[in-house]
């Protein structure tokens, strides 16, 4: 499947601000060698909130027209709203909102959010989204499939096998329909790459070129005793084709991969050329050896912009130094591309 963006947005009409994440700061520069592409917010992020989490503002203003997407709402402690109100971000102006996946951290904010909407805006998500998710560490070496994890996990939390389980605060289909009813949003439920307009869409379903790159460690709930590996076939990234630049990658976490998020991306639009990949990137916990050949990845196909926040990790960051597009992203950093 492929789906033409090619119509494209000319450079300079998106403006990309961070409303939620793990990192505030006021000290933080602004790096001289983007060229006003990436600013950081200095003193307005004074008021600002950190959480574990993620939301971010998309604006495109064009001469003609002008449109307000936001993907993600952050966590559960209304840091988002505060966050946008210090930040001077509008949300009663979005028409679109993006979830990109079923976690807390990323949809903590959508029951704040929807009475703030207004009249006839959308909010596009998976319909897995609504599963509850369950996190199970196991010991070092370990691995036990999934269909012996769900009967068995007192059993092995005894021997030792299993350090940790934690179910994770689900998303109640029910409460969100039934607000987005009181005020007239509309829910869209798909798995399908959707085009939210000229030059932007949604991934859909995100192919899986490398099993080796999806998240570990998290299964779908699927009865009391049933637990389902998670492959995160709910994972939406957001992909905007800027004129002769290239695609824009937009994130929330991705569990699915960051090297198959890209390259679905490439694929899905037929533009190999990627400008700017901008979100988490959920490699907090991967080896060395993942991370290397993740940058490698990125310095292969040379974005001008590379800003890995939230599930991001340090040891990433640290490598990914190493290449001219790196920058930090914080509450308040703004991308204008």
């Amino acid at each position: 499947m492929s789906r033409d963006i090619s119509d494209g947005i000319e450079e300079g009409n998106i403006v990309i601000k961070v409303l939620t994440c793990n990192t505030t700061s006021i000290t933080l520069l602004t790096d001289k060698k983007f060229a006003g592409k990436v600013i950081q917010p200095d003193v307005k992020a004074n008021r600002a909130v950190a959480e574990h989490g993620l939301a971010m503002s998309i604006r495109i203003t064009t001469n003609d027209s002008s449109h307000h997407i936001l993907l993600d709402t952050g966590g559960l402690n209304g840091t988002f709203m505060k966050n946008s109100e210090n930040l001077k971000v509008d949300l009663s102006d979005i028409e679109k909102v993006i979830l990109s996946h079923g976690h807390f951290d990323h949809f903590g904010g959508l029951m704040d959010l929807i009475p703030k909407l207004k009249s006839g805006a959308e909010i596009y998500l998976n319909p897995i989204c609504f599963e509850p998710n369950q996190v199970v560490l196991t010991a070092e070496g370990v691995e036990i499939p999934a269909e012996e994890l769900g009967p068995n996990l007192r059993k092995l939390e005894k021997e030792g096998k299993v350090l940790r389980t934690a179910k994770l605060p689900s998303l109640n289909k029910n409460l969100i329909l039934d607000l987005a009813n009181q005020h007239n949003i509309k829910i869209i439920e798909t798995n399908k790459p959707e085009k939210l307009y000229d030059g932007i869409i949604t991934s859909g379903e995100i192919e899986i070129f490398d099993d080796a790159e999806v998240t570990k460690g998290i299964y779908l709930v699927k009865s009391r005793k049933e637990l389902e590996e998670h492959t995160f076939r709910d994972e939406t990234s957001l992909y905007i084709n800027v004129k002769n630049k290239g695609l824009i990658v937009l994130t929330g976490c991705a569990h699915s991969g960051l090297l198959n998020t890209i390259k679905h991306g490439q694929k899905l639009t037929g533009i190999e050329k990627v400008y700017a990949i901008i979100g988490g990137l959920h490699k907090e916990y991967e080896s060395d050896e993942n991370i290397e050949k993740a940058v490698e990845f990125i310095e292969k196909i040379n974005p001008e912009v590379t800003c890995g926040m939230h599930c991001t990790g340090f040891r990433f960051n640290a490598v990914m130094k190493r290449h001219h597009s790196h920058t930090l992203g914080i509450v308040g950093t703004e991308f204008h591309l």
